[in-house]
């Protein structure tokens, strides 16, 4: 018996094989990017050297000018598919001050097959790989029946060791996570929503411009798109396409606040048919296309409503496991229309999110999952009913991905392995062969004015895509330093700098999610919220970063904003947009309501007096102003259509006015002697995110941001 070597390298659960560019996990394909399968190849290759992150670069990008943060995200990209977690690097370690080394145990470099070696002229051989990534025999005699033998034995060695592969590859029970290609079907980055035709060939989208939004139709093999409905300033939370694909079903809405209408439209566009109001997110067709069901809003509580498109009468099925409600952007109708599942928290608070399945019939609703995910933003059923494809969020991130998930068991695992962010659309064709979805990525930045000159603003932090500087909180000290958010694969951590961007350093140890940062008035304490013990919760730390503290424990506790006395802290004490408002104080201790009203994201005068808020009020969304002793509702104002009060309301430094953000285009402030609310002058025409004056009222930082997304198609999913 003679046994012969084939190509690769084993490591733990995975194999590596170079001359096909092709790693396996348990036999199963990983999707990864040609750089980051570079930099895998070199630090196996490698494996027990420490390659500087020079080297590394140099490498997978010769004669390329590359920022440092290219190569950090591919070494996440890698530890994640590689399985790796937070202070568990297996595979991978990071040598302060040097760089990276590769330090798994490679089992064996190479597989061995035996064959029989019987009494045939004696062959010689060496060693040369060949394009499947194996070892083959290679003749050092003219010998016609030693080439004969050596051919044999090649072709032995190419159909054993390729069909090895192809079994490891191909025999996997889980057919969703073999992926031949992503493709991306647009180009504009400002798709909002998306849906694919039941035939594969067409898909719709909604185009973000600005307050003005548009439908279009394109073919998924390329071609010029058709717009189905012009640019207005409308919005479009839902496309969905009948089943038999001869119409298309959307919700148009004049805000992000109040409900919708659903209408229904001839696929290549046509006179627009209203089907029914009060539509708040999105709808699930069933397999006959004559019902629809949607998450609606009654007295506090939403339920399962299914309506029958032909009769208009509906029925509601279901309520949610818990009072939090379910996720209304996620109802999916399985493909025999026997079940509807749903995103739900599994507790009050709606600090875990699971998938749950609702009987159509009797409305009996059953846990499927019991992953733990921060959140779910869509759902979609696989054709064939094994599964469903959901974008979620792991506790431990704040990208929503890709994930699979066996029906009935409810065993989930990621679809991809990326750091590309998924919004709620997911939609199948009617094999289940192709999956649409939208890919986000998003990069932000801090800027700094004077604060009686917007034009003169300048770039201080210079982060790229997936760092997004200042995206989650942005502060200002007493000694006029900033703290500000920071993204990486440990989540989002807080970090200072001087007002000019220099001296940067991390300020809270990482843990979690940590949001919202701000700074007592003597220059203390910072206040945070964070999640680095699962729940959200309300956090104080001394001024430069030590001594933490939990303030907050009964409840989810967020939107923190501290009082500018240095006294109290008032935040949010549901996740709800429009909870119930508590205040504690700074030092600790027990937690009083503020106020009986529903008010959100509250901004405090500079003189502790007042506090204001965003307020619901005959449906309408409007700025309240309070007293901050006892609540009392002492002002509303009317606001734009596209206000935004995410990241807080702010008052100005004379306290005569309160600002606040818009979804598309810069910053409103409205004056509390009344009159109509005004932008902002000066600043970029296009969406901003967090923002505030320096303690001293001379100095504006806000924070710049781009979000790339696009429709992508993953292609022959079985």
């Amino acid at each position: 018996m003679k046994h012969l070597a084939i190509n690769g390298f084993r490591f733990g659960n995975f194999e590596l094989s170079t001359a096909r560019r092709l790693l396996l996990r348990g036999g199963i394909p990983v999707a990864l990017n040609s750089k980051t399968f570079d930099l895998l190849e070199i630090l196996v290759a490698s494996r027990g050297d420490v390659l500087s992150r020079e080297q590394l670069i140099e490498s997978i990008w010769p004669d390329q000018f590359v920022e440092e943060s290219n190569l950090t995200v591919q070494i996440s990209t890698l530890r994640k598919l590689l399985g790796e977690t937070l202070g568990e690097n297996k595979f991978i370690v990071t040598v302060p001050g040097k760089g990276y080394k590769f330090v798994g145990e490679i089992e064996d470099e190479t597989d061995e097959i035996t064959i029989e070696n019987h009494r045939f002229a004696r062959i010689i051989v060496s060693d040369e790989i060949n394009e499947n990534g194996f070892r083959t025999l290679k003749p050092s005699t003219t010998n016609r029946k030693s080439t004969f033998f050596l051919i044999a034995a090649c072709v032995v060695l190419v159909l054993l060791g390729g069909g090895y592969f192809l079994w490891r590859a191909y025999s996997a029970k889980d057919p969703a996570t073999q992926i031949a290609s992503i493709t991306r079907l647009t180009e504009s980055g400002k798709v909002g929503v998306a849906a694919l035709s039941p035939d594969g060939k067409l898909f719709a989208y909604s185009v973000e411009d600005g307050d003005a939004n548009s439908l279009w139709l394109g073919h998924t093999d390329g071609g010029e798109p058709i717009e189905i409905r012009p640019a207005a300033n409308r919005i479009y939370p839902c496309l969905k396409f009948a089943p038999d694909g001869s119409s298309l079903y959307y919700v148009s809405s004049e805000n992000y606040q109040g409900g919708g209408v659903l209408y229904r439209i001839p696929v290549f566009g046509g006179a627009p048919e209203k089907i029914r109001d009060g539509i708040r997110r999105t709808i699930t067709l069933a397999p006959d296309g004559k019902r629809f069901a949607f998450v609606r809003y009654d007295e506090n509580q939403s339920v399962l409503v299914v309506f029958d498109i032909q009769s208009g009468k509906e029925q509601v099925i279901a309520v949610p496991p818990t009072k939090f409600g379910f996720a209304s952007s996620t109802p999916t109708w399985s493909p025999d229309g026997a079940t509807i599942a749903v995103g739900a928290p599994i507790n009050d608070e709606g600090s875990s999110f699971e998938i749950y399945t609702v009987n159509v019939v009797n409305g009996g609703i059953e846990r499927l999952t019991t992953q733990t995910w921060s959140g779910v933003l869509g759902l979609a059923w696989q054709t064939d009913g094994s599964g469903l494809i959901a974008t979620a969020a792991e506790k431990t991130s704040s990208l929503s991905q890709l994930w699979q998930v066996s029906y009935p068991d409810g065993k989930a695992h990621r679809l991809l392995a990326d750091l590309n962010s998924y919004g709620r659309s997911l939609s199948l064709n009617s094999d289940g062969s192709n999956l649409l979805a939208v890919q986000a990525q998003q990069q932000s930045n801090v800027w700094i004015a004077p604060a009686d000159d917007f034009d003169a603003a300048k770039q201080i932090t210079f982060g790229s895509f997936g760092q997004d500087n200042g995206w989650h909180g942005l502060g200002w000290m007493p000694d006029g330093k900033i703290t500000y958010t920071k993204l990486s694969e440990r989540g989002i951590s807080i970090w200072t700098m001087n007002a000019d961007g220099s001296n940067q350093k991390q300020l809270i140890p990482n843990g979690g999610d940590n949001h919202h940062p701000a700074v007592t008035s003597d220059g203390r304490f910072v206040v945070f919220q964070s999640n680095r013990v699962g729940t959200s919760a309300i956090w104080r730390a001394d001024i430069d970063g030590g001594n933490l503290v939990q303030l907050t424990h009964d409840e989810p506790a967020e939107q923190p904003a501290l009082s500018p006395d240095g006294k109290w802290i008032v935040y949010n004490s549901g996740r709800s947009e429009l909870g119930t408002l508590r205040r504690i104080p700074i030092e600790g201790g027990e937690s009083v309501p503020l106020c009986e009203k529903a008010f959100s994201w509250v901004g405090i005068s500079p003189d502790s007096k007042f506090f204001a808020a965003a307020y619901e009020e005959s449906g309408k969304s409007k700025i309240a102003i309070a007293a901050f002793d006892n609540g009392e509702l002492l002002q509303t104002f009317d606001v734009p259509r596209l206000a935004n009060f995410r990241f807080g309301i702010h008052w100005t430094p004379d306290g005569k006015a309160v600002t606040y953000r818009d979804w598309a285009n810069g910053i409103w402030k409205q004056e509390l002697s009344g009159g109509a609310p005004a932008r902002l002058r000066g600043l970029p025409p296009e969406k901003l995110y967090c923002y505030g004056w320096s303690t001293d009222g001379k100095q504006f930082a806000f924070v710049r941001g781009a979000e790339i997304r696009d429709v992508v198609l993953l292609s022959n999913l079985k």
